[in-house]
């Protein structure tokens, strides 16, 4: 991602976490966007250009699992990475076999956020180049 930040949305119905971890990203060199609900974020991927989204799986109305397809029917090469507080094993295999780059169990350090989204930014260049080879 030579000459820009990564534009990155961050998806949470608590949207003081989703500031936090917003903040936490733009400190971190990243153009991080905070929204509180599913069906927000689903406007704002069909309008603008996003890098990468983080989002939580359980929301009312539009929930993360939506979201992922969404994103993936927008933009293939996306990376999604769904956070949540409940640590079922079957939501975490389900959200990766629906193509989610990682999944993240809260409360988890945003250290560890950006280690993910790096990962997953940098596969998603590396995919992008070798396409266009």
């Amino acid at each position: 991602m030579p000459d820009r930040k990564p534009r990155v949305l961050v998806v949470d119905d608590n949207i003081e976490m989703a500031r936090t971890l917003a903040e936490s990203l733009c400190d971190r060199d990243y153009a991080a966007v905070a929204l509180g609900s599913g069906a927000a974020a689903a406007d704002y991927l069909k309008s603008e250009k996003v890098d990468a989204l983080v989002t939580d799986l359980r929301m009312p109305s539009v929930d993360g699992l939506n979201l992922l397809a969404l994103s993936r029917s927008l933009a293939p090469e996306r990376p999604v990475l769904i956070m949540t507080a409940f640590s079922a094993v079957d939501t975490a295999v389900e959200s990766i076999r629906q193509g989610a780059y990682h999944y993240l169990t809260k409360p988890f350090k945003a250290e560890e956020l950006v280690l993910f989204l790096r990962r997953a930014l940098d596969e998603s260049q590396i995919r992008h180049e070798a396409a266009a080879l």
